[in-house]
């Protein structure tokens, strides 16, 4: 693969192997309130960014709480989550290491909040790897919009053609895609069927970053 100038990494279910945290949250969320997590749900929210996710989840299911009291439960379960039980994906710190290596210069792009997933990056040493961090509340539009990958590419002081893009979800990959990026598609269960749409939508597809450390 190519040198570029700049690699710009979702986090969630990209570098972290953290889906299932947001599985555990929706549970929780959705057992406090007798009913099951409903079909497709976690890959409508997943683009979308907390409070945008919470007037979703708000609206679509006439959720009493407030935006606000949605947020504060979600936040609540899904930090314990992050810094006793998210893992980094194999590879992926060996990856990041390479690529620093190389001058290469590294970005996050991400829907979740920095206060949520920071304890974990400083545990297994990348947080000082990532030069950006770039949200989608930050922004103000999810992945549907190329909005935070353009953040993200400026602040790395690149064009997007300069830049690669990691992520495993469709929408994202298809966003980044149409917007210039080389985009690198990234195994996840939580997305296990849409592996082909994103096979065919991403210029290189890993099940596995250790694919990538040779």
């Amino acid at each position: 693969m190519k040198i570029f100038k700049g690699a710009i990494f979702d986090l969630d279910g990209t570098l972290l192997d953290s889906m299932g945290l947001w599985h555990k949250v929706d549970v929780a969320f959705f057992e406090n309130r007798n009913m099951p997590v409903p079909e497709g749900y976690i890959q409508a929210i997943s683009p979308m960014g907390t409070y945008n996710a919470a007037v979703y989840t708000k609206e679509t299911y006439n959720i009493k709480e407030s935006i606000e009291e949605i947020i504060d439960e979600w936040r609540g379960i899904a930090k314990k989550e992050y810094s006793q039980h998210v893992k980094l994906k194999p590879g992926a710190k060996q990856y990041l290491l390479s690529l620093k290596e190389k001058g290469v210069k590294l970005a996050v792009a991400t829907a979740s909040d920095k206060d949520l997933f920071e304890q974990c990056l400083e545990k297994y040493g990348i947080a000082d790897l990532i030069d950006y961090f770039v949200t989608v509340n930050e922004v103000g539009k999810g992945k549907s919009s190329p909005d935070i990958y353009l953040r993200a590419a400026e602040k790395l002081g690149a064009e997007p053609q300069e830049c690669m893009v990691f992520e495993d979800i469709f929408t994202a990959l298809s966003t980044a895609k149409k917007a210039g990026f080389y985009c690198v598609g990234v195994y996840d269960k939580s997305s296990a069927d849409d592996v082909e749409k994103n096979k065919n939508i991403s210029d290189k597809f890993i099940f596995d970053f250790n694919e990538l450390n040779v």
